[in-house]
């Protein structure tokens, strides 16, 4: 079992101002840096205004990953996902960045609570063609079953190259629950040399991301997007959820690993 993990971050949620979300270029630079600097050697991120709202307007994204890459060499992971009323082009925008070395690939819909999260396969050709031709790795995120079927005929098309990374992304509102079992079957079905990561959404401690790292995960994440509890505590900044995972996994054994071994396992360069 490889020792060494990678941990992502996603500094940013999508609920606007408030619950420490931090919203400006300086803002989420500063939390990025810290947790680079705590131990992250990914940050997923998304191209938002100051209300926190998705935009097509890169001015306020293109500043803060000037702001992160002049004291930071974090991989940058551009987000072409998020609930919006964004066209496909316009949610492509974030992987034009001359920084993204990867970009999210939301594979297939779903309802997402209320709303449903809109990724239709065209919409997803697409991606993954903007994708190859600015040279962005992509990150085929799975948020159902089926969005895995979906993956495997892309990548038997040869429209995704191989070795494909992976993001199991767990417990969104009528999206799949989080399970052992379940974890399980989704990596038996993923090609030979694939890397794979999983994201607990609304977690309230580590217990999932230590198991999912036994079971192979090359990487987990954590993050205002996705959860701001922790081991029965609220984290005031991303740093702080970053500090506190690379504690618990170094307690147990693993390394972190840095953002040149995280290219050489995530990009092959």
């Amino acid at each position: 079992m490889n020792k060494s993990v990678i941990i992502a971050v996603a500094p940013t949620g999508g609920w606007g101002a408030g619950r420490n979300n931090p919203l400006t270029p300086e803002d989420i630079a500063s939390e990025v840096i810290a947790s680079s600097n705590a131990g992250a050697a990914v940050v997923h991120l998304h191209s938002r205004d100051r209300a926190g709202r998705l935009t097509a307007d890169m001015s306020f994204f293109n500043e803060t990953i000037e702001l992160i890459k002049q004291q930071s060499d974090i991989i940058l992971e551009a987000s072409t996902g998020g609930l919006s009323e964004l066209d496909a082009a316009q949610r492509a925008c974030p992987v034009g960045s001359r920084y993204a070395e990867m970009g999210s690939l939301n594979i297939g819909s779903l309802n997402f609570g209320d709303f449903v999260y809109r990724n239709s396969l065209p919409d997803v050709c697409f991606w993954i063609e903007e994708m190859a031709r600015r040279g962005v790795k992509p990150s085929l995120e799975i948020f159902d079953t089926g969005h895995l079927e979906t993956a495997l005929h892309l990548i038997d098309e040869g429209l995704v190259e191989k070795p494909c990374n992976f993001s199991f992304i767990f417990n969104v509102q009528w999206g799949m629950k989080y399970d052992k079992e379940l974890l399980s079957y989704l990596i038996s079905r993923l090609p030979a040399e694939s890397c794979w990561g999983t994201i607990f959404i609304g977690s309230s401690d580590f217990k999932p991301h230590l198991e999912a790292i036994g079971m192979g995960a090359a990487s987990v994440r954590v993050g205002f997007e996705d959860s701001l509890a922790y081991n029965g505590r609220t984290a005031v900044s991303n740093g702080e959820l970053v500090l506190a995972l690379r504690d618990e996994l170094e307690h147990n054994g693993y390394i972190v690993s840095d953002p040149q071994e995280t290219r050489l396992r995530l990009l092959h360069r």
